[in-house]
């Protein structure tokens, strides 16, 4: 089924918990990043030397994938959306030489850990303690949550 590709179970207990914290903690991230980008995007444009439209493009759609993530809402699609302008700058960075950690100066770490941490959420979904969790189940989309001891 088409649905278990977008939206496994919903994890519940601490498994749920989990998912609720990275997708906070990524899309208050993200709510930064996307806005300081969307505040300025010449600047943006002219650091990573790509055209103002598609600096725009990535700067709202990272806006857009933090408020969804933020309240669980269509959030594979909040997560497809850093993964993918994580994806992204993490191979500009690498282009531009970067290292993956660098103490003393830029690297490519945060976008590569973005990207994953993304991907994560992106396979595992939501979790229960999202507006998905809670209303998709309801309206028979999925399944429900995933009743596993070691989800509790």
């Amino acid at each position: 089924m088409i649905q278990r590709l977008i939206y496994p179970p919903f994890l519940a207990g601490r498994a749920g918990l989990a998912l609720l914290l990275l997708r906070l903690f990524v899309g208050a991230a993200f709510l930064f990043h996307g806005g300081g980008k969307a505040s300025d995007v010449s600047a943006f444009a002219a650091e990573f030397q790509i055209p103002v439209a598609l600096a725009a493009l990535a700067a709202y759609t990272q806006l857009a994938g933090a408020v969804l993530l933020i309240l669980g809402l269509a959030a594979p699609a909040g997560a497809a959306a850093i993964a993918g302008t994580m994806a992204v700058a993490t191979m500009k960075l690498m282009a531009r030489g970067e290292v993956f950690v660098s103490p003393h100066g830029h690297s490519y770490e945060a976008s590569f850990f973005y990207f994953t941490t993304a991907c994560a959420l992106l396979l595992l979904g939501p979790g229960a303690y999202s507006i998905d969790g809670l209303f998709l189940p309801r309206f028979g989309f999925v399944t429900g949550r995933s009743a596993h001891p070691q989800n509790t």
